[in-house]
């Protein structure tokens, strides 16, 4: 779908171009013989219909751009009004960091978003008495991803780089502590021996998370927290069970995770993570 609409667009652009071209080059040609054959009557009758047809173009575009806008407004105010801003941003946090392997995605900057997610976003947008059109939810979350972009740059810009490197095991599962909670989430430490596996529980409405804290710096994080994460889900009666890692994964524990329902958060999403809602730096 994402495809079909980027290729329908690009032709549409490519083939007005062509006739623009092909109209300003008979336009300037009309001009040219003008003067050549001395008829500036001529000459200047045509020099004004291509001043007057610039400046309708002109308009034209102005216009554009001011309906344009108008939309984004209504599109944002809806969303606002609605006191869904925290949603959104939770559904582009949560769908648009790759996570999910779909070949059919919408794209924005870095973020892809299934479309499969979107059409849910949709329907949980008409349940809240909101009928956005597909392209309307596409417009809708290009702004919040872009104003997201905005921040993290400027919060870039500024902020101190801290050192996952310099985090105990404890430092690092209050670091998601604090995470969590800026997030909106009631969050439980339990990170001591004999945990089960679970060292910190989220919780959110009717969410609640198992995470699983793995602050490693030289080597990739494998099978066995995955397997500890699903068990603990159970054994703290969770719905959602992640393992944050200060690290990549190995490619068996992405297969297992993926079997056994276990979300994977590696160093580069949780760098932004910790960007977009402590507006702190960590490398």
């Amino acid at each position: 779908m994402a495809s079909y609409y980027r290729k329908k667009k690009n032709n549409d652009q490519d083939q007005a171009i062509g006739c623009i071209t092909v109209a300003i080059f008979i336009y300037l040609a009309i001009l040219v013989a003008s003067l050549a054959t001395g008829e500036f009557l001529s000459f200047f009758i045509w020099l004004g219909l291509g001043v007057g047809a610039f400046l309708i173009y002109k308009w034209y575009k102005i216009s554009q751009e001011e309906n344009k806008q108008n939309k984004i407004n209504n599109i944002l105010n809806a969303i606002e009004q609605a006191g869904l801003e925290g949603h959104i941003n939770n559904f582009i946090s949560r769908f648009g960091l790759g996570q999910e392997k779909d070949r059919n995605v919408w794209t924005r900057r870095n973020y892809k978003i299934s479309w499969n997610r979107i059409n849910d976003l949709r329907d949980f947008l008409q349940q809240k008495g909101i009928e956005f059109s597909p392209a309307e939810i596409c417009i809708l979350l290009s702004n919040y991803i872009d104003k997201k972009e905005y921040d993290v740059t400027c919060n870039s810009i500024s902020a101190i780089t801290n050192n996952f490197s310099k985090l105990s095991g404890s430092d690092f599962e209050k670091l998601l502590y604090r995470l969590y909670e800026s997030m909106g989430y009631s969050v439980q430490l339990n990170g001591k021996t004999g945990d089960q596996g679970g060292d910190l529980i989220a919780t959110r409405d009717q969410e609640r998370i198992l995470i699983q804290a793995k602050c490693y710096n030289n080597w990739s994080v494998g099978n066995s927290a995955v397997q500890e994460a699903a068990a603990a889900k159970v054994h703290y009666d969770c719905n959602r069970a992640v393992v944050v890692a200060t690290n990549t994964f190995t490619r068996e524990a992405i297969d297992l995770a993926k079997t056994n329902n276990v979300d994977l958060i590696s160093k580069d999403i949780l760098q932004k993570m910790l960007l977009d809602n402590l507006k702190e730096s960590w490398g």
